[in-house]
């Protein structure tokens, strides 16, 4: 009898792991309200670095991590925000050489964890979609979206009055801050695209929210790698892409009234170690 050909053992399944910290140049579209006071935001990355009060009005650290076993994976991304921005306002005027002036000075700071932590799973894959090669995949995701907010609003008044030899001044603060954090459970979906070996294209979006924790909430995400070194253990990529990310949240009424109407969004640069 011939001898029968041996056959393989099927590959064995193991983990894979990627880490990428990243940068987001954030514009802001909507409204804050902090303890019923709102304020109206439409400012593009380059408004809020010129109207930031530095050296710290500006400071951020984000990080997206994810564990794969099979066609299982766990996703993580986690992020802190902090901007102060200022606003200064001028009028003056002069009457039968009495000279009246006003001032006003506006500060908001803005300070934001949020951290994402949801369960995949790959429902699809092909090979060679759109190239020999390439291989891409459709994975589902839920999990939640766990944010913490401080809000904090602060408007100077000054006001003068000249006339002949004599000055008349008058100043005042006001401020007005609150706290909140709540949590909303999100579900989503991702494609990862393989062009080659050395890029990748990763697309996903998400919604949330439902009433839970805020009102509705949702977020897209495009991103495209191209790996630049490897080694044994480990391989360098740089990342680029655009991520937006739009919550509606509301608590309380009149002067306990806390709201987050908006859409936090911008490019995104950072760089992915896989091992």
């Amino acid at each position: 009898m011939p001898a029968k050909a041996p056959v393989a053992a099927p590959a064995l399944e193991t983990w894979s792991f990627a880490f990428t910290p990243y940068a987001w140049l954030t514009a802001l579209n909507g409204s804050s309200t902090v303890r019923g006071r709102t304020t109206n935001l439409d400012a593009s990355f380059a408004d809020i670095l010129n109207n930031t009060q530095f050296p710290k009005g500006l400071f951020q650290l984000a990080a997206f991590g994810e564990a794969r076993y099979g066609r299982w994976a766990v996703l993580l991304d986690a992020a802190y925000m902090k901007m102060a921005l200022g606003r200064s306002l001028m009028a003056s005027r002069t009457v039968d050489d009495v000279n009246a002036g006003v001032g006003a000075g506006l500060g908001l700071t803005m300070e934001m964890v949020i951290v994402e932590a949801a369960l995949a799973y790959e429902v699809a894959r092909w090979n060679g979609l759109t190239a020999p090669g390439s291989t891409t995949a459709l994975d589902l995701y839920a999990g939640a979206r766990t944010w913490w907010q401080r809000g904090k609003l602060d408007l100077a008044l000054s006001g003068s009055v000249n006339t002949a030899d004599l000055t008349l001044t008058a100043e005042r603060n006001l401020s007005a801050e609150a706290n909140v954090s709540w949590v909303d459970p999100v579900v989503g979906a991702r494609i990862r695209h393989q062009f080659a070996p050395r890029w990748d294209l990763v697309v996903s979006g998400d919604i949330g929210g439902f009433g839970a924790g805020s009102k509705f909430s949702w977020q897209a995400i495009g991103a495209l790698a191209y790996e630049v070194s490897r080694s044994t253990s480990v391989s360098w990529s740089g990342m680029l892409g655009y991520k937006a990310l739009s919550v509606d949240y509301s608590k309380g009424s009149g002067l306990s009234h806390y709201e987050f109407d908006m859409v936090i969004h911008g490019p995104i640069l950072g760089l992915v170690a896989r091992f």
